[in-house]
């Protein structure tokens, strides 16, 4: 390309092109560096995802396994309450039995000291 006009005018637009083209570069460094920022942000937001995901599900298991439990626990004591129960009707009928005889007796004793008497 032949010169037009003084040198110094020539400097000028090789140093105008030469701008131009490192802030075109900067912008292309530029654009990569955001798309590899938003590359990687999603790379994390998706790993967070999973973390969550198998976190939710393994908080359900969590659940599920302490209802069983929770059940096994409710039925036991329901079990248990019912031996205690039954023991208590077993006491209750012999001391009964008891009770009578023993009114019975007191009973025997008593008309034994009204003869005498």
């Amino acid at each position: 390309m032949p010169a037009f006009g003084p040198p110094w005018l020539d400097r000028g637009r090789e140093r105008k092109a030469a701008v131009a083209d490192q802030q075109d570069n900067q912008g292309d460094d530029l654009t990569r560096a955001v798309e590899a920022a938003e590359r990687a942000g999603s790379i994390v937001t998706e790993h967070v995802r999973s973390i969550i995901d198998a976190a939710q599900t393994r908080a359900g298991e969590i659940e599920r396994e302490a209802q069983r439990e929770a059940d096994t626990i409710r039925t036991d004591a329901y079990e248990a309450a019912n031996r205690v129960l039954e023991r208590i009707d077993s006491v209750e009928g012999r001391l009964g039995t008891l009770v009578s005889g023993l009114r019975d007796e007191a009973g025997s004793l008593s008309g034994n000291l009204d003869r005498r008497g």
